[in-house]
């Protein structure tokens, strides 16, 4: 019996022996996996390296700006910064400024046209009115000479002259109830020009820069020149603003084009001494000249005219004009010359002038 038990245990033994070569087989492979695995890992150490070379190059680099940054600024650095900054400063206040005019001037505008549009109501929308034709442009006499002191009425409701309709004496009324230095009213149809016109003999360009209420505003008022001699003056010539936004007599401008001319070419104009309708002669250019100059000066030749006076100033001023209208006029017609700024050249003024016809 012991043999076979001494069989069984060298079996069982053998058994055992054949587990521990297969596991020893198995470690084999896996130490052979392994080996690759550790061939392999050089390559990707490397890889490794070399981007975490690059990363470091990169750090020394931006370590290197920030370095340069913290580096101490030059005077001449300094100087440039704070003429940048100051220059910023300036362009920016300026800009502001620009801003707050144009607001300012365009609020100033509204504020204008409205306050004009309330006294064009409170006169029943104007002076225009249909334009008798049969009348237009007729050869006769159509001047009103009143008395020597018919001018040191005007401004007064006894100044009437009884050659005006009733109508027009209620619409001066309410202008002069609003300002006494109200000389009368201008009208061209179909455009913003419709305006009392001030006088003020002791002070012709009082009202240069002040509105009905004699309150500051750069537009104005059209007034009348110095030389003006009411129901006497041959030539009544007006001044008023060429405003860019068109108010005042900024709308005188677009007389430099025909098709305006053609189809804007009565002014209605009235006074306390009479109601005339003016058709436009001539669209001039001309300027202020100094004082010692010798030649022609329009502005000189308002008022009260010799004959010589009047014939003169016709011949020069058609010399001046851009655009006419193919109406003349002769001793003893009554004119009107809408004076305003024009800079087409230094101190340079556009001039329309306009003759009696109704």
């Amino acid at each position: 019996m012991v043999p076979d038990q001494d069989e069984l245990l060298l079996d069982e033994e053998k058994e055992l022996l054949d587990e521990e070569i297969e596991l020893l087989d198995d470690e084999e492979l896996l130490f052979d996996e392994d080996e690759k695995l550790t061939e392999d890992l050089p390559d990707e150490d490397a890889e490794l390296l070399e981007e975490a070379e690059e990363l470091s190059a990169e750090d020394e680099a931006v370590e290197e700006a920030v370095v340069k940054t913290k580096r101490p600024i030059g005077k001449g650095e300094r100087m440039q910064a704070f003429v940048l900054d100051f220059l910023t400063f300036i362009f920016g206040a300026v800009f502001i400024i620009c801003l707050t005019e144009i607001i300012f001037y365009y609020a100033g505008s509204y504020r204008y046209r409205k306050d004009i549009d309330k006294l064009n109501q409170a006169i029943g929308g104007g002076i225009a009115t249909e334009l008798n034709y049969d009348l237009l442009c007729r050869n006769h006499d159509i001047r009103i000479f009143p008395d020597e002191k018919a001018h040191d009425l005007v401004g007064y409701v006894s100044s009437f002259s009884t050659e005006i309709s009733s109508e027009w004496k209620e619409k001066y009324n309410v202008l002069v109830s609003t300002n006494k230095d109200c000389f009368g009213f201008i009208e061209i149809p179909d455009t913003v020009m419709s305006y009392p016109v001030m006088f003020t003999p002791e002070n012709y360009q009082k009202y240069l820069n002040l509105g009905m209420n004699e309150k500051f505003d750069i537009r104005g008022l059209p007034f009348m020149d110095l030389e003006t001699k009411p129901g006497r003056s041959q030539n009544y010539i007006l001044y008023g603003h060429n405003m860019l936004d068109g108010t005042s007599f900024g709308v005188l401008r677009d007389y430099l084009k025909q098709d305006f001319l053609d189809t804007h070419q009565y002014v209605f104009f009235n006074t306390a001494l009479s109601e005339g309708v003016y058709q436009v002669m001539y669209v001039c250019r001309s300027r202020i000249y100094a004082k010692d100059y010798k030649g022609f000066k329009y502005y000189k030749c308002g008022g009260v005219l010799t004959e010589e006076q009047f014939n003169t100033y016709i011949t020069e001023m058609e010399k001046l004009a851009l655009l006419k209208t193919g109406v003349t006029a002769t001793w003893g017609d009554e004119l009107i010359s809408l004076s305003t700024c024009d800079h087409y050249v230094t101190n340079g003024r556009l001039i329309i002038v306009c003759k009696r016809i109704q």
